[in-house]
């Protein structure tokens, strides 16, 4: 069992490389000069989320509030993100992005997208559907981990 908890181990730690190298990273470079990668991030998961508090965001990116709370102003004042009381509690305000941040990240996804496919021109057919069930089967497992609060 030991052996079998070291290899998966170097597993996880290969994939992880693979994954940035191969999809964190180019993903990002089509944001190059616009955002830093903590706030492309913080607007992705704000897209796929919806609305949010500071500290729901900062949760969910293992980021310190303070810091969450300053790139967030700087992004507001940019007019990336827009701020509206929560309709549950008035004491709350949620943040979301605003409809031109959502279409340049849309525009960024599709994009990537692009060139993806490019890049995967050269599968097999076997092989591009074994990518996307890997895809869904990793997003499906990763939703069970426990978030650390």
């Amino acid at each position: 069992m030991a052996n079998q908890s070291g290899r998966a181990d170097e597993d996880i730690f290969h994939f992880l490389v693979c994954v940035h190298s191969a999809l964190t990273k180019p993903f990002e470079d089509h944001f190059r000069g616009k955002f830093t990668s903590l706030q492309l991030n913080a607007l992705c998961v704000l897209c796929a989320n919806g609305p949010m508090t500071m500290s729901e965001l900062a949760a969910s990116l293992h980021t310190p509030r303070q810091q969450m709370s300053r790139m967030i102003e700087k992004l507001y004042e940019e007019g990336h993100i827009v701020r509206s009381l929560d309709t549950r509690d008035r004491r709350k305000i949620r943040i979301s992005v605003s409809e031109t941040t959502a279409k340049e990240i849309s525009n960024g996804r599709e994009k990537f997208d692009k060139a993806l496919k490019s890049a995967m021109n050269g599968f097999s057919e076997a092989d591009y559907k074994d990518f996307n069930a890997a895809v869904r089967i990793v997003n499906r497992i990763l939703t069970k981990i426990p978030q650390k609060e």
